[in-house]
């Protein structure tokens, strides 16, 4: 058949299916096929390409006159299936919502289907007795029991459940939005839509071809620092997608004013913070000419060259336009900017050749995977779908419950499979952070010790340095993880923030970064935002939980901040009960001691 829409919309349609909703009076089949439907008139860019044929509208025409006797419910499916069958051929996809009580007339519905080739889906909309007959919003339940209906299904006329539907969903206990993403990743299962926003896997820039690396060995050296390493392996293994080397003087200021960089075909992506290589005036004037300069490190690679610059261009570095635009300050007590103003004078740029992996040698080079082989590691686990996680801070038990509650809401959305990114971030922080090695091996214990189930996780290495940015900096943690195949990514409250350098006052709103990230979520290739639920330690049950302000028990939470875990941990005190595993605890324990 003809798609109804081209890639630019979020599906495309690809054939023609009925999806029968059965279920009790009120378990919300009409509900249910208006927001789907409703859904899919935008992301299919097409309002005709869905049609619902509802039980109590085809009873008030193409079925008037037809009672609820057993005889007169048989006709009124045969009818209702023929109908379907005729708009399947058309190439819609039909919603039927009818209570269609009986076994026999819902599978005539479905071999008349099949024995025309047409795709048929049973959909148990399963919400429970209890939950229909207490939402009962035509009084229809009051008036069964009442016995002014006669032959009322669920009252006084059996409902025969069914035992092999393709959807099971149950009203009383998903949110809607769950219920049409169950229905909306079964029709892309099965062929009837297409997505058009498959993950993106980012390919890796690297290329180890001897006769450059002999080449490099010979040109001029431009020695960079720690943070620019990880700047080059964050470009090199493809993170910042579509950089293919530092920042030119366009994508910088297209960044600092757009939060985009655009591609070679002017499409624009997501890309929010300056990455960019300084130079200093005197290197500067001696490379003017020369076509192409090394980068080094005397940690890496053996101090060979790691990356090539080609026909190097040179500007000014903006510091404070880049800070004001970055950061919404200049001051040299953001942690950044103090780094920016430190820098030299002029920036460089050029066509980039990136040489070799990275290699640290500190025990962690085993975490530090490339977007690809992300992907991989994804489909090795069989994984429908993969939610990611950004942090940079030791995990407590509030953060296990949310990632084990995320798994069980996407599962409730209708994924088999889901698993989690772990992906702490493995580039410079600011001194008073806790370095990657105790926060990786405080990760690993919590996988070890069965905290967090290993079986669902991916644990790994972002080699990006931290910005503390706020929100633009979390839109940088989120745009640069779509490139790994992900399709989900956690957001949280101040997950980039610190306090104002010259006041004791926040820098950010702790709410901006998450809401700006959902605001912009076309921009994510696909990617949903599944904001963060704020956990605290309930004195009372001893225990992380969920925590709602508004709740009567509030009073019951404490929030535990990082510096009395420091204090603790110097005082040999172990936290509340509760608040972080024992295993999880004794790592980071043993690094605040230290300190």
């Amino acid at each position: 058949m003809v798609e109804s829409k081209s890639a630019s919309t979020p599906y495309s349609a690809q054939t023609g299916a009925t999806f029968w909703f059965t279920g009790l009076s009120g378990a919300g089949k009409s509900t249910l096929s208006e927001y789907v439907k409703n859904y899919l008139d935008t992301a299919l860019g097409d309002d005709k390409k869905v049609f619902i044929l509802d039980g109590d509208i085809i009873r008030t025409g193409l079925n008037k006159g037809l009672g609820f006797s057993a005889e007169d419910r048989a006709e009124n499916i045969r009818r209702i299936s023929e109908v379907s069958k005729l708009f399947c051929m058309s190439g819609a996809i039909v919603f039927v919502a009818f209570i269609s009580p009986y076994s026999k007339d819902r599978d005539f519905a479905k071999n008349l289907h099949k024995d025309a080739g047409l795709k048929f889906f049973e959909c148990h909309i399963s919400a429970s007795l209890e939950v229909c007959e207490g939402r009962d919003v035509k009084g229809l339940y009051k008036k069964a029991r009442a016995g002014i209906i006669p032959n009322f299904t669920g009252v006084s006329d059996p409902y025969q459940e069914p035992e092999n539907c393709e959807l099971n969903i149950n009203t009383g206990e998903i949110p809607i939005e769950g219920c049409k993403n169950i229905v909306v990743n079964h029709m892309v299962k099965e062929g009837v839509i297409r997505d058009n926003s498959q993950p993106r896997v980012v390919e890796s820039l690297i290329d180890s071809n001897e006769a450059k690396i002999a080449e490099a060995a010979g040109l001029p050296k431009l020695m960079i620092n720690d943070m620019q390493v990880e700047l080059v392996q964050t470009i090199g293994e493809g993170w910042a997608f579509p950089l293919k080397g530092f920042m030119n003087e366009l994508e910088l200021v297209e960044s600092l004013q757009m939060k985009t960089v655009s591609d070679a075909q002017g499409k624009r992506h997501m890309l929010s913070v300056p990455i960019t290589q300084d130079i200093s005036t005197e290197l500067k004037n001696a490379l003017t000419g020369c076509k192409a300069v090394a980068l080094c490190n005397a940690k890496i690679n053996g101090g060979k060259p790691i990356a090539v610059i080609r026909n190097p261009v040179f500007f000014a570095n903006r510091k404070e336009e880049i800070c004001a635009r970055a950061f919404g300050c200049f001051s040299t007590n953001h942690p950044m900017a103090n780094n920016i103003t430190n820098q030299h004078d002029w920036l460089i740029s050029g066509e980039m050749d990136f040489l070799c992996k990275v290699m640290w040698n500190d025990g962690m080079d085993k975490y530090r995977l490339t977007p690809k082989e992300i992907k991989e590691a994804i489909e090795a686990k069989q994984a429908d779908a993969c939610y990611a996680f950004q942090v940079r801070n030791p995990l407590h038990n509030g953060h296990c419950l949310l990632l084990k509650d995320t798994r069980v809401q996407l599962q409730k959305q209708g994924y088999k499979n889901p698993v989690l990114l772990l992906h702490p971030l493995g580039g410079w922080c600011k001194d008073d952070d806790v370095p990657l090695k105790e926060r990786m091996d405080q990760h690993q214990a919590l996988i070890d010790n069965g905290t967090l189930p290993a079986e669902n996780i991916i644990l790994a290495v972002w080699p990006s340095p931290m910005y503390y940015g706020g929100p633009t900096e979390v839109l940088w943690h989120a745009s640069s993880r779509v490139g790994c195949g992900i399709t989900h990514f956690i957001t949280g409250r101040d997950p980039a923030g610190v306090k104002h350098p010259e006041k004791p006052v926040d820098l950010y709103d702790p709410w901006h970064g998450q809401k700006l990230l959902v605001h912009n979520k076309a921009m994510l290739n696909g990617v949903d935002v599944v904001p963060f639920k704020v956990a605290a330690y309930n004195k009372k049950n001893a225990a992380m939980e969920f925590f709602n302000p508004q709740a009567a028990n509030a009073k019951d939470f404490e929030f535990i901040s990082g510096s009395r875990m420091r204090q603790m941990a110097k005082d040999g005190v172990n936290p509340p009960s509760g608040f972080m595993s024992q295993k999880g605890w004794e790592v980071l324990a043993a690094y605040y001691k230290n300190l």
